[in-house]
């Protein structure tokens, strides 16, 4: 069965984005690297040691990249909960998600070999599919394997348990494959009709909050 992933939160400016999850959360990311060639950067906090949480943001010391970059970094939004992603579980491959997600209705594209390097230096590797860049928040989720690198939710400073996490759209296609993903992976996704918004209940150490 497919886990959660992480949950992406993204904002055109690092450090905006950072400052508004920890006035929400009381906690505070810590950096993750760079994404050579998309443009972006990040910082991390983690749910368990299988989910976490990335906030994305356009990275300044980067050129331009050839595509747009994902989440919809380049309309200059304000800083939203925009995108998700599955693992494969013990047992599984990418190319399991691959299937759940196109017998649901939905090419995720193809499968890519991606990298960053941590602050430490430490070189992280993974394969990813990559869909409509532009699409944000998305519905559907794309799907991420780790292989043999450990993932980023081991090792990073925690922002509480996550209750729920809830998709919005108003397209009944893409909410067909956010419920098939659903009802695959364990944790408590709940998909509804509505505006596009996707929404993280999250308990934190001050309270119950809601990221969206």
């Amino acid at each position: 069965m497919p886990e959660l992933d992480h949950l992406i939160f993204a904002s055109t400016d690092l450090e905006v984005g950072t400052a508004r999850i920890a006035e929400l959360t009381g906690s505070t990311a810590v950096a993750g690297g760079r994404h050579p060639g998309i443009g972006t950067h990040n910082g991390l906090l983690t749910f368990d040691t299988t989910t976490y949480f990335e906030i994305i943001a356009i990275d300044p010391t980067q050129d331009a990249p050839d595509r747009p970059r994902p989440f919809g970094l380049d309309d200059g939004a304000e800083p939203r909960l925009a995108g998700w992603a599955i693992h494969p579980a013990d047992g599984e491959r990418i190319e399991d998600l691959v299937a759940l997600l196109v017998g649901a209705g939905h090419d995720p594209g193809p499968v890519l070999d991606m990298s960053r390097a941590k602050p430490d230096g430490t070189e992280l590797s993974w394969r990813l599919t990559i869909g409509d860049p532009t699409d944000t928040p998305a519905a559907t989720p794309f799907a991420i394997d780790w292989g043999d690198s450990p993932s980023p939710a081991t090792s990073l400073p925690s922002m509480g348990e996550l209750v729920e996490f809830r998709v919005q759209h108003p397209d009944a296609a893409a909410r067909a494959v956010a419920e098939a993903v659903a009802a695959a992976v364990d944790q408590t996704v709940v998909v509804g009709d509505g505006p596009p918004k996707l929404t993280a209940v999250v308990d934190t150490p001050g309270g119950r909050v809601e990221i969206s």
